[in-house]
């Protein structure tokens, strides 16, 4: 490791008080691939085998804009007069470079600059700011240049007001069947799921009949794995029952427990699916047997779009008080702790040069970074969908809630360990019973499980 490095994480150890330490097994490539879940990847085949029209949806030829022209007009809103009518994007040429400030100034200097601009509504400042970011970064494609243009078109979509219709065209801009792709081979999603299925195997041992209530649940491509592991239980396996919530504009839920279903039939399982489509996660309510049932609750890398207005009625209050009524042997939550996209975006570049994803993988990622940027910056109020909270403000809700956290146990550590490898700047670490993975000194994702704090005497590992 060289010494630069170790001068961030002691950094790190100092700023956070968490021990980030780089992870010390390095597998090959051919372990890898025989690591892999063979259950998750067989049911994602299958999806894409499937050639289903609605993988391929796209927005009716008359609505479909692009970048260009949205980030064409939106200049045009910020400086109608201006001799800059440029797009924002990638491929426009640059401006002259004429301004005071050199090419050594930190892209992050820069945008914030920016961002304080745009709050006071300086639309002559922020033109100039974005004038001279273009100059810097436009020509490069580094993570850092690619993602100082993301936030700069964020800014001025944010002065223009065209946040959510921007928002909504990037929505659009990818295919879901390049989004299950991507799902295949991704080590933080690999990971989180992993670490959830060895959790929640490890506290059903012996039970006879288990709930999982999943919000965010999506194509269901965390729950092959599980089922087959237990099917194979030396009990038996349960009775098992899914309630899956998700956005109805994101997936059709229908098809997706018919999927669930089929996958177990293949393994010899029943399986019982429940589908709740709706945006207000807060306020749904699965069906569930209080005591014949243990009931899991589940939600991977989507807290982020659980709403946050509001003081007495918070969303995410009712969020944790709605799973504190189901009183669940175990709530698991994965926290996309963004403190920094370019972080996320090197760590995606990093993952391509170990070639567990390729090129075409590598550009749909960069455009959820951009679709998060832009739905971050420029959205507000219900077309708010992406929101950046730190691990430390979900620990707090959820202790809030009347949670506590239960420990990770050996096996899931190690299931993580079996994925978050390869080099040596991805890093995880432990706080209290946070699982942090992160890429240098920055927290990518943090796991945790919870549960009702009435009930944690009678939860122990095995």
């Amino acid at each position: 490791m060289d010494s630069d490095l170790c001068l961030q994480l002691r950094a790190a150890l100092l700023r956070h008080q968490i021990p980030l330490e780089p992870v010390q097994a390095q597998i090959s490539s051919q372990q890898h691939h025989s690591l892999f879940d063979r259950s998750r990847l067989d049911y994602l085949t299958r999806i894409l085998e499937e050639n289903d029209e609605e993988l391929l949806l796209q927005l009716p030829q008359q609505q479909q804009t692009s970048y260009q022209v949205l980030l064409r007009e939106l200049t045009e809103c910020l400086s109608p007069n201006s001799c800059a009518r440029s797009s924002l994007s990638m491929d426009t040429a640059s401006p002259p470079h004429s301004l005071s400030r050199t090419s050594t100034v930190s892209f992050h200097s820069l945008l914030m600059d920016c961002a304080r601009a745009v709050a006071a509504n300086n639309s002559t400042e922020v033109n100039e700011l974005v004038r001279e970011i273009i100059t810097l970064a436009s020509h490069q494609s580094r993570p850092v240049e690619k993602a100082a243009l993301y936030f700069t078109n964020a800014f001025v979509a944010r002065l223009a007001g065209c946040g959510a219709r921007m928002y909504a065209a990037m929505r659009q801009d990818v295919t879901r069947m390049q989004s299950i792709s991507i799902r295949m081979n991704l080590p933080s999603l690999r990971a989180t799921e992993r670490f959830a299925n060895q959790m929640i195997l490890d506290a059903c041992r012996g039970a006879k009949r288990v709930h999982i209530v999943d919000y965010g649940i999506l194509y269901g491509d965390q729950w092959p794995s599980l089922i087959k592991a237990l099917s194979e239980r030396a009990e038996g396996p349960p009775l098992f029952k899914i309630t899956g919530i998700d956005f109805p504009s994101l997936v059709n839920l229908e098809k997706t427990g018919n999927r669930l279903v089929d996958y177990a039939e293949s393994c010899g399982m029943h399986l019982e699916f429940h589908s709740i489509a709706t945006a207000a996660w807060e306020s749904a309510q699965p069906r569930y047997h209080l005591f014949s049932e243990l009931l899991f609750v589940n939600c991977q890398l989507r807290m982020r779009h659980i709403r946050e207005d509001g003081i007495i009625d918070s969303p995410r209050k009712l969020f944790f008080e709605k799973i504190l009524s189901f009183k669940p042997v175990m709530f698991s939550s994965f926290d996309g702790a963004w403190r920094s996209f370019l972080a996320r975006m090197e760590s995606f570049e990093e993952t391509m040069k170990l070639g567990l994803i390729d090129q075409s993988q590598l550009d749909f990622m960069d455009k959820f970074i951009e679709k998060c940027a832009m739905g971050v910056i420029a959205c507000d109020g219900q077309n708010r969908v992406e929101r950046i909270s730190s691990y430390k403000t979900w620990d707090r809700l959820a202790r809030k809630g009347q949670f506590g956290q239960l420990p990770v146990s050996k096996q899931a550590l190690e299931m993580v360990m079996s994925v978050w490898s390869g080099h040596e700047n991805f890093t995880y670490g432990m706080d209290e019973n946070w699982l942090l993975l992160g890429w240098k000194d920055a927290v990518l994702n943090a796991l945790s499980v919870w549960e009702p704090i009435e009930k944690l005497p009678r939860f122990k590992h095995q």
